[in-house]
């Protein structure tokens, strides 16, 4: 049974693209679990799912419970129930256990045991369907003493990528933006017909632009008042990486643990020098790694590894760092102003373009970067079975320019295709047997 002030929530939600692959998920077997950080959106989805099973799949209301393990009552009541209890806690609520029934769980990690919990209910209650969400996959692994391999399916919940941002925004260029996307044009090995689109691109671009200053966390994008947006922006901050992870990772040092943040926050897309962080900061080798791999594991940032063949000629060892939202990065060093006058809006437009292909890489996608200790390089590198290079350039093109450090990466390694993203470019162009796109960034 779910509240029905719930249910009035969920019909005023926007639908997310992952919706799909989640209500297809619910009649397959396993555990559905959704990770992702605070204000992402996975409350929503699992609402929106439970409307979808009440409406559309017309599962009667007795069979499908919501619990939010953050109202405390709530945690003390199911926290040390197992099997046969638990069950009866169903029927309590006038869940039919013999039927097939669907159990929505918000924040499972709060649970002392979430890993015996969900695999006693998994293995001997077959009629029972459980969909969990969860705020980090580092307190997930901690929690969960069993591995519960071959019984569940994860999903990493992003903030809104830009065709969502259009579609919360209300905005007539989502339908647009719809049949554009960087998969189809590599597929197609051809640029699509954007002739009518061409009085569009400025609107297009004035929105990319705040979309990449303010980022896609969902209720950040549905307030309209700049002012409100910045004080949500300073309270995820303040509530999901100054509390929750602190919290959660015992951190002494918090002074060293948001400098590192903030330092890390300024130098997105650039390597990641230990020496010079542990210098800088003055705390340990192994503290910095342990503060990174936490950051890492709680959705606030990524290090995308070097590609290479040759040792002798190519980084092999430094990262580069992005984080997972330029409007929460964009807070961590108190600078939301507009795009165009800063003097980050190079690094920060890169940033926007690696979250866009971080939320659309398929699973067996890697992503990383190209560089010669010649100082030759490329952005991103997709490895799929094929190479595709990617390069930003967020400064305006006349024409297909093809920037040097890309064109090496062709000479050597002779992809098939290659990208040239761009702030407002169209264009086509050939080096040797690769096709190069470019492409704006709002189109990938």
């Amino acid at each position: 049974m779910v509240d029905k002030k719930l249910l009035s929530q969920a019909n005023t939600l926007f639908p997310r693209k992952i919706e799909t692959v989640l209500r297809n998920s619910l009649s397959q077997k396993g555990i559905i679990i959704l990770l992702g950080s605070r204000q992402v959106g996975k409350t929503s989805l699992l609402l929106r799912l439970i409307l979808y099973l009440l409406e559309e799949e017309k599962i009667p209301s007795s069979q499908v419970v919501y619990f939010d393990l953050e109202f405390p009552n709530i945690l003390k009541q199911i926290n040390h129930l197992y099997g046969d209890e638990f069950l009866n806690l169903l029927r309590a609520y006038g869940v039919d256990t013999e039927s097939p029934s669907f159990v929505f769980i918000d924040e499972i990690h709060y649970l002392d045991n979430p890993s015996s919990f969900l695999k006693i209910l998994h293995d001997h209650y077959p009629d029972l369907k459980l969909i969990v969400s969860g705020s980090s996959s580092l307190q997930i692994r901690h929690k969960f003493k069993e591995t519960l391999t071959g019984r569940k399916r994860v999903f990493e919940i992003n903030p809104l990528d830009f065709e969502e941002f259009l579609g919360f925004k209300n905005s007539p260029l989502h339908k647009r933006k719809k049949d554009i996307n960087l998969t189809s044009i590599i597929r197609e090995q051809n640029l699509p017909d954007l002739s009518e689109l061409k009085f569009l691109f400025q609107d297009f671009c004035i929105l990319l632009e705040e979309f990449v200053v303010f980022g896609g966390y969902p209720q950040v994008v549905l307030t309209t008042v700049v002012e409100d947006k910045i004080a949500l922006l300073s309270e995820i901050h303040c509530s999901y990486i100054r509390r929750d992870i602190k919290d959660f990772a015992h951190i002494e040092n918090i002074e060293a643990f948001n400098n590192l943040i903030e330092l890390l926050a300024l130098q997105i897309g650039n390597l990641v020098n230990l020496s010079e962080l542990t210098n800088s900061l003055n705390i340990s080798r192994p503290t910095i790694e342990k503060y990174l791999f936490l950051l890492q594991n709680t959705f606030v940032l990524s290090l995308i590894s070097p590609y290479y063949t040759n040792k002798r000629q190519q980084i092999v060892k430094s990262s580069r760092v992005f984080f997972h939202d330029t409007g929460l990065r964009n807070s961590l060093i108190r600078n939301l102003d507009p795009l165009p006058g800063r003097v980050d809006r190079g690094m920060l437009f890169e940033n926007a373009v690696f979250n866009e292909l971080h939320k659309h890489l398929d699973v067996l996608d890697d992503l990383y970067f190209w560089r010669t200790k010649t100082k030759s390089e490329v952005d991103f590198i997709i490895k799929t079975k094929e190479i595709l290079p990617i390069e930003v350039k967020y400064s305006p093109f006349k024409h297909s320019d093809i920037p040097s450090g890309l064109r090496s990466f062709i000479n050597t390694y002779h992809p098939s295709s290659a990208i040239v993203v761009t702030k407002d470019f169209l264009g086509k162009d050939m080096v040797e047997q690769t096709h190069i796109f470019f492409i704006p960034a709002w189109a990938i």
